[in-house]
């Protein structure tokens, strides 16, 4: 299980990885649920606050990327991987918007811009690291944002994600997972406030039962029964979607 930063960089830097990275994760009936719930969250936060100068950090083949392009002013995106921005770059040269973006290789841990952003996300990246590195992240995500300004990434739930720990430990990669409270403090420390935790995956039991059982004959099917579920809701969200503004 590859964990910590040099890891997780070099985890990335091959063509391969890069190309296949939407297709292996989020192509399936269950991942193609988590990607839709997490593109209208954002979708719907850009929008809420007008934030005309947006950084996705960690943008991989610009997965999320696309959902939002249309709606942010000037969007930055910064990886460490060439990889993954060479594949962003050749998914974006098939769309057609008005937005203004910049692909920009660098380190998550030290950004190269000053305090200009408005609005900052990262999906699948803070997660993979240990309670130091997060607050190293946070207060570098928070130094490059403008007062106000807000953050939006995923978090794992600990109430969820730990009984399934066993299972998980056979994954690439290191998950960190947190109550609520513990997510909060965390990011209180490097100076945010949580505005909202939106729960992604609810029962999740269940919509893994119907991703083995049910999708191999009908994907379509799958689909629209885990979105009934996890719109239905109840008991804890596996992932929240994190929404907090900077001080």
């Amino acid at each position: 299980m590859i964990s910590g930063i040099d890891g997780i960089r070099a985890a990335y830097q091959d063509a391969g990885v890069a190309r296949r990275y939407v297709e292996e994760r989020f192509t399936t009936p269950l991942g193609a649920l988590l990607h839709d719930r997490q593109s209208q969250v954002l979708r719907r936060v850009i929008s809420a606050h007008a934030s005309p100068d947006v950084l996705e950090i960690a943008p991989g083949p610009a997965r999320l990327t696309t959902s939002v392009i249309d709606i942010a002013g000037q969007l930055t995106l910064l990886d460490a991987s060439a990889e993954m921005l060479a594949e962003a770059r050749s998914r974006l040269s098939g769309v057609t918007v008005d937005t203004n973006y910049t692909l920009v290789r660098g380190d998550a841990f030290c950004l190269p811009f000053p305090s200009r952003f408005d609005f900052v996300y990262s999906f699948r990246l803070i997660r993979h690291f240990g309670p130091d590195e997060r607050l190293r992240l946070y207060r570098e995500i928070a130094r490059v944002l403008k007062p106000g300004g807000r953050l939006v990434f995923d978090a794992v739930n600990e109430r969820v994600y730990e009984p399934m720990r066993a299972i998980a430990d056979g994954k690439q990669h290191f998950d960190a997972s947190l109550d609520r409270e513990a997510l909060c403090a965390e990011l209180a420390a490097a100076g945010f406030e949580v505005e909202s935790l939106e729960g992604v995956q609810h029962r999740y039991a269940t919509l893994y039962q119907l991703q083995v059982l049910v999708a191999p004959r009908s994907a379509k099917l799958a689909r629209l029964a885990m979105n009934v579920v996890d719109r239905v809701g109840g008991g804890e969200p596996l992932e929240w979607v994190v929404t907090c503004r900077r001080a």
